[in-house]
């Protein structure tokens, strides 16, 4: 259930963007970084070069987030970075992760300083994270 509603959430955000920029959905990527402020930072990519830096609301394409996404996306995108960190034995802050869409799936690749990539599918990363 919640593979299928993050699913959503991020293929809305890409068709939105990948509309906007006039690109294929497969050429935008939603990049993620960690806020030292609590929370993450959302860019739009396009080729993983940044274009914007967007909000969850944005990649909702929503006003109001009535159903408090955003609060539980938040904890899992800062889970993920960390994770990732501590298996590259690196700091947060250099750490990235880039949600773009694989397929008809969405996936993630995880970075530092854009190098020691990893690429997973969502649904096993959620498993990884015990969710």
């Amino acid at each position: 259930m919640i593979e299928g509603i993050v699913k959503k959430i991020m293929m809305t955000g890409l068709t939105k963007y990948a509309k906007k920029y006039e690109v294929s959905t497969e050429q935008v990527q939603i990049k993620v970084t960690d806020n030292p402020m609590g929370t993450v930072f959302y860019d739009i990519c396009v080729g993983f070069e940044t274009k914007e830096r967007v909000t969850f609301l944005n990649i909702m394409d929503k006003k109001l987030d009535l159903l408090q996404y955003e609060a539980l996306s938040n904890p899992f995108m800062k889970s993920s970075l960390k994770k990732y960190a501590t298996e590259t034995e690196d700091d947060v802050e250099n750490v990235c992760s880039f949600i773009l869409k694989h397929n008809d799936n969405i996936g993630l690749s995880f970075y530092n300083k854009f190098k020691n990539g990893k690429n997973v599918l969502l649904g096993k990363h959620l498993k990884e994270l015990g969710v």
